[in-house]
Formats: C-alpha cells, structure tokens, sequence
C-alpha cells in the first residue's frame, strides 16, 4: 500500500524536481503540497507548484500557502540559483486554479484523519512545521515519520554549507523553527549537504540526454530543470530529491542516530546543525543521512521519471 505523504516545500528547481519524483513513485500516495518562502517570494514558491501539477496533468493535488517569511528572520532567497521564478525561467503556462490559504491547517486535518500514516517530506525552511507543532502539540506524535532536507552535520567531508561555511540554507533561513522541528518527539529524518553535495549523486549532461529523449511530459520538464543548472555549473545539485528518494526507499540510504543542535546566534553560527553525544538518559533528536546507493538513486530518478 502506497504511504500517504504532504510535500513542504519551496520550489525552486530541485523542489521541482522532488515534486516530479514523488508523483512519479507508486510508493507514495501525494496527498497535496504546502508552499513555504525560501528560494524565492512565497508568491512564486505557490504558483510554482500549481504550474508543475498542472503541467504533468495532476491538477487534482491541492497546493496550500504557508508562511511568507521565518519566524524570527529576515527572508534570504536564492534567486541567484533557481533564477527570478524559481524555476529557471522553464516556461509553463500560468496555472488555472489558485493555491490555496491556510498550509498549516491541512497538514493537520489529514494527520487527524489518519494518525500514524501520513509522513511529511520537509524541503525548505521549517517556518510551516513549527507553526503545526505550535498550534497542535499533539501532532508530532501522530505523524507517520518525518523527512527534512536541511543541515550539514559534518560527516563526510562533500559539504559544510552552503550560505555560509558551515550553514545550509533551509534551516539557516529559519533557524528557530529548525530548534522546533528537530526534536526527540518527532525525531526526523535528516538529508544534509554531507550526502547531497557528492558529487556522485549531481546530475549532468547525459541525464539530460536520457530525460530529452523520453516521451513522458515528467522527463521533458525534469530536462529542462536540470539543463537550467548545466549551462550555469555543469551540473545540477540534487538536495531535495534525494529527500523524496528516502521516503521511496530508505533502505538504499545509510542513516545514523544522533543529537544534533541546532545554533541560532550570531552570524557565524547562525543555522549551523551541530552532533554533539547524547548526555546520559538523553534519547537521539535525529536520524541523519550519511550516505546514498547513488547507482539506485540515478537509475531510480531516470526510470520513474521517463516511465
């Protein structure tokens, strides 16, 4: 049986690209999508997901609209990445239904409805989450697992951060929701830049060759995504996917316990999410990413995406 899952997120070119997976992976059942700023303008981060539901004909799930800034913060986008849309400047038609208000209040109907089934894949700042766990205290408990894209917890050594030395963006951007989220309660799932700056797992040239050569509308917008980033770096970094990848099968990913604190002071420190061992009595507050089977996750990404 599929697992029921809400994507919160903010596409975004590799969002995008997460969002193409999970529509695209019989072993998920998508039950509607929730926009947060990140990337770029809340605005953009909603119309964006309705464009690319509609695009590949999946119209039917629902987009709802989050928090237009962090909690404590000042927005920092990176429209210098995903380009003045988020979206690489792709072009799809705008969309024919609006996103909807109220990102919070969905996610915790559905998890009423079904405690302990419905899994949330987190792919942007936390700002959504800690506002559910704020408003709802009983939720953690009632979720059916939790996956974040966000960190860097220092265990290979591919990435430390990306906004700054040590800091990846997601939870750099909202620090204080990231302390919310990351917690024993809920004790997430966490792929940080240690597994997703390898360059193993970067997609290239040839994969746009073999998603342009596909007849399936999924694999021809996913071609131009990943050529967006091509003709910029040479290639594209796949964060988010990866995220989606362990909801698919997080036996091909290798994970590891751990306490991590989350820092929110100063400049330097801002964002960082640092291992440290647990004190006596002290249950871990995260399951971390340490590693990826990047032959399953390529060959995987390719066949569900041209299938």
């Amino acid at each position: 049986m599929a697992r029921k899952v809400i994507l919160d997120m903010d596409p975004g070119t590799d969002d995008a690209l997460a969002l193409l997976l999970a529509l695209s992976s019989p072993e998920l059942e998508l039950l509607g999508v929730t926009t947060v700023a990140g990337n770029t303008s809340l605005e953009n981060t909603s119309i964006n997901a309705r464009r690319v539901l509609e695009h590949v004909g999946r119209g039917e799930v629902p987009v709802y609209r989050g928090a237009s800034g962090p909690l404590a913060r000042t927005l920092v986008t990176a429209e210098h990445v995903h380009g003045s849309d988020g979206l690489g400047g792709v072009e799809l038609s705008a969309p024919r239904e609006a996103p909807r208000e109220g990102a919070v209040e969905f996610i915790a109907g559905k998890v009423y409805e079904d405690p302990g089934e419905v899994m949330l894949i987190a792919t942007g700042p936390l700002t959504n989450l800690a506002l559910l766990f704020a408003r709802y205290p009983d939720i953690p408990r009632l979720l059916g697992g939790l996956i974040i894209m966000g960190g860097a917890y220092f265990q290979t050594h591919y990435g430390r951060g990306n906004v700054t030395p040590i800091a990846e963006f997601n939870i750099y951007n909202d620090p204080e929701a990231a302390q919310m989220v990351i917690n024993p309660a809920v004790r997430p799932h966490c792929v940080g830049l240690d597994v997703t700056m390898n360059p193993a797992g970067w997609l290239g040239s040839s994969e746009v060759e073999k998603l342009s050569r596909s007849g399936s509308v999924k694999a021809r917008l996913a071609a131009r995504l990943v050529q967006y980033h091509v003709e910029r770096a040479g290639h594209m970094e796949v964060h988010d996917v990866v995220a989606v990848a362990a909801a698919v099968d997080s036996s091909m990913l290798e994970w590891k316990e751990m306490m991590v604190e989350v820092l929110t002071c100063g400049d330097v420190a801002r964002g960082v999410t640092a291992p440290r061992r647990p004190r006596p009595a002290e249950a871990p507050n995260a399951v971390v990413c340490v590693d990826a089977d990047w032959e399953w996750f390529k060959g995987m990404l390719l066949e569900r995406l041209t299938g």
